[in-house]
């Protein structure tokens, strides 16, 4: 029998809920898709409200076969818990309005994450809204340690629903401020559509893309 590698992950999440539910009340979500290349994808979350936390557990199966893998390196489930605490409202001296703090674990994958953001909203005027956020993150792949800080300040305007970007990042690996500028629209009902140009640091990226939302 092969030793189950993705144990950590569970036993992360399911110590988080317990930890947390005993104090608040919870509300549970799971979901259980089946993609189109035979892959499964789960996803059990808990949004703790009282205390402005959620935690969950992204996990992903392999297709099966017929003829089941014995081989040491098999690895069929993989997956990353989660939990992020919400700062709903920050001191008044600080420029910022309100946080959040996320850590995922995926050891199946040997990385860890631990990200903060910071953000302040405001409206310019009638119609005019502004946010400011700023995002810190540092992580662990292996033996190699990373970090990422993100800057972005966008405008939204709320008659034609259209927030216009810019941006700045820095990691560890690329010593300069790479800068981007994307343009969100609404089009029809929950219909998005995002432009993007970035600098990756190698070349500049330009792309358009469209993703659909809708909530019961």
């Amino acid at each position: 029998m092969q030793p189950i590698r993705h144990a950590p992950v569970i036993a992360f999440a399911c110590g988080v809920l317990l930890a947390t539910g005993a104090h608040a009340q919870t509300a549970v979500t799971a979901k259980r898709s089946l993609n189109a290349d035979g892959t499964t994808a789960m996803t059990y979350a808990s949004d703790l409200s009282e205390v402005g936390t959620q935690v969950g557990l992204d996990m992903s199966a392999a297709k099966t076969t017929v003829a089941p893998v014995t081989t040491a390196e098999a690895n069929t489930v993989s997956g990353t818990a989660y939990a992020k605490v919400t700062l709903a409202a920050l001191p008044d001296w600080l420029l910022w309005q309100k946080g959040a703090v996320n850590v995922a674990v995926s050891p199946t994958d040997e990385e860890t994450k631990l990200g903060t953001t910071l953000s302040r909203t405001w409206t310019v005027n009638d119609g005019l809204k502004a946010e400011l956020a700023d995002s810190y993150v540092v992580g662990r792949s292996g033996v190699v340690n990373g970090w990422q800080m993100d800057k972005s300040l966008s405008v939204t305007g709320l008659a034609t629903d259209t927030t216009l970007s810019v941006g700045a990042r820095l990691t560890d690996e690329v010593q300069r401020m790479l800068p981007s500028v994307s343009a969100q629209q609404k089009v029809l009902g929950g219909i998005q559509v995002t432009t993007t140009v970035a600098d990756t640091g190698s070349d500049i990226n330009k792309s358009i893309t469209a993703g659909f939302s809708h909530r019961w």
